[in-house]
């Protein structure tokens, strides 16, 4: 399941990142229209970099934080009819 999980998120992220790297060739040719149009663009790089890390980071820490799976015998237990 979790080479599953890898293989989509990484396919996810080389189309985002590819769509990023077209919107970068393309804002960078009009940036003498506007002086904020670098910085912003560099701000957007770092934060889909550190968004995308964050995701990975997730994927490899196994079950979020807070979750415990039951036993059998917990879930037996527990049913309420």
């Amino acid at each position: 399941m979790f080479w599953l999980g890898f293989g989509i998120y990484t396919i996810f992220m080389v189309l985002i990142f590819g769509f990023f790297i077209i919107a970068k060739i393309h804002v960078y040719k009009f940036r003498h229209y506007n002086v904020v149009i670098e910085p912003v663009t560099r701000l957007l790089a770092m934060a889909l970099l550190v968004l995308a890390l964050a995701g990975y980071y997730l994927l490899f820490s196994g079950n979020p934080v807070g979750t415990r799976t039951q036993t059998v015998q917990e879930t037996v237990n527990t049913e309420i009819y």
